[in-house]
């Protein structure tokens, strides 16, 4: 349909010389088109990932993993210190006394130290790569709710223009006709059609409503306050699609949620590497001072000692570390496989997501070539035909409702193809259309 009134003002031009009706109307000239005004997404993305509460609870957990990580590798064990103390019994024939003090201490392996700490930063790492997934999918919902309230605010434009051209001709019908032709039946169908178009405008503003109101969570603002220019640019983006093997490199590349079962098998190998190094323990060295008797010469002066001491643990029971060890093995083939099944279905999504793509692609060069053309021509050849009264209203309206549903499904179209790119976007990382107006923030791009 037109984006202005030249469409009413040709309609009601139309009616009246029908009517019988000297006319003399001045077209209005189109309106210059408004500079458009950038999007500020970057602004967007910032508030809506500062105040989504998944992507701080898993920067949380991040946090802790990495202050995890530095007790870990900074945990030395506690020295001890012993005394002991050798009384003679009252029967001995000689009282003694003898005392001992010892300071020992642990000396871990520097290996087993750091392999200490890293089970703690793996999963740092996978608590980061869940930061990431979260943060991208507040940055896909962002973008979807913008993609419906462009589709909504486009489709509340085509009812009020279609309103509007019925509005005028009912208008001309009831100025024009007689007072005893007033029950003519194209005033009731004017009246039905314009009754019926603002109940789907209400049903529109509903759901753009709605859709304000999704947006508004997500950057934690009141719908009133959000203000949102040339947010219709989004239905006409159409970046260039990748190849199936760049689409491919591209989520093996960028998927945080790939990252995150690498984490986790990188946390079972540090686990069971840490579980191997129990078989080597770490030596223990002691330090001590002794006062003791003579133990013949009691009458002897007595005598101090300087006692210097080494241990060491015997892993001879060491199968259970064995056990431990192939446990997190298992652990670690497990996220293997699940990463390679995850891998599988983000294929699978970007297989679907491509082919609607092309195929919106297909039908909108249709639409644009063959479809939408045909419709306005339909429209023009029946207001001819109502200017010499070989046509009715009724015929009319008809031509003019079929425009209007041909523009409305090419509006669901690059609705749906939007959406589409958008999954491709999120699927990818952010690392698809990183020059477009809606791309991710670079920080934000890949794992």
């Amino acid at each position: 349909m037109a984006t202005d009134s030249r469409r009413t003002w040709l309609a009601t031009a139309s009616w009246m010389s029908a009517l019988g009706l000297t006319v003399c109307l001045s077209l209005p000239l189109a309106a210059q088109e408004l500079e458009e005004a950038s999007l500020s997404m970057a602004a967007l993305d910032q508030r809506a990932l500062e105040l989504h509460p998944e992507v701080r609870a898993a920067g949380l957990r991040a946090d802790e993993a990495a202050i995890s990580a530095d007790v870990e590798e900074g945990r030395w064990p506690e020295p001890r210190v012993e005394y002991m103390a050798e009384i003679s019994t009252p029967w001995a024939s000689h009282m003694t006394t003898s005392h001992m003090v010892t300071l020992m201490q642990t000396l871990p392996w520097a290996a087993t130290r750091k392999a200490q700490a890293a089970p703690a930063l793996a999963r740092e790492r996978g608590a980061r790569a869940e930061e990431r997934a979260a943060a991208h999918g507040a940055l896909r919902d962002l973008r979807v709710e913008l993609v419906n309230i462009a589709r909504t605010t486009e489709m509340i434009r085509l009812l009020e223009e279609e309103q509007a051209l019925v509005s005028d001709v009912l208008q001309v019908l009831e100025t024009t006709l007689a007072t005893t032709e007033r029950e003519h039946s194209d005033l009731y169908r004017l009246r039905l059609a314009e009754e019926n178009l603002v109940d789907q405008r209400r049903e529109q503003e509903g759901l753009l409503a709605g859709s304000r109101g999704r947006l508004a969570q997500l950057l934690g603002q009141a719908p009133e306050d959000i203000s949102l220019e040339n947010v219709a640019s989004i239905l006409t983006w159409s970046p260039e699609l990748p190849s199936r093997e760049q689409l491919r490199a591209m989520i093996e590349e960028g998927a945080p949620a790939l990252a995150i079962f690498e984490a986790q098998a990188s946390a079972a190998r540090a686990q069971e590497e840490l579980s191997e190094r129990q078989l080597r323990p770490p030596p223990q060295v002691m330090l001590g001072y002794a006062n003791m008797p003579p133990m013949f010469a009691h009458d002897a002066p007595r005598h101090d000692a300087i006692r210097v001491g080494f241990s060491i643990a015997l892993p001879v029971w060491g199968g259970r570390y064995s056990a431990e060890a192939r446990r997190w093995q298992a652990a670690a083939q497990a996220a293997g496989e699940s990463q390679a099944q995850r891998l599988r279905e983000l294929l699978s999504r970007m297989e679907s997501a491509r082919a609607r793509v092309e195929q919106a692609d297909a039908r909108l060069d249709a639409f644009e070539a063959e479809l939408v053309p045909l419709a306005e021509a339909l429209s023009e050849q029946v207001l001819i035909g109502v200017e010499t009264g070989e046509r009715s209203v009724t015929d009319y309206l008809g031509a003019v409702r079929e425009e209007r549903t041909l523009h409305t499904r090419r509006l669901g179209l690059q609705a749906e193809r939007a959406t589409q790119l958008l999954e491709l976007q999120y699927l990818s990382g952010g690392l698809f259309a990183v020059r477009s107006p809606w791309a991710y923030p670079p920080a934000m791009r890949g794992q």
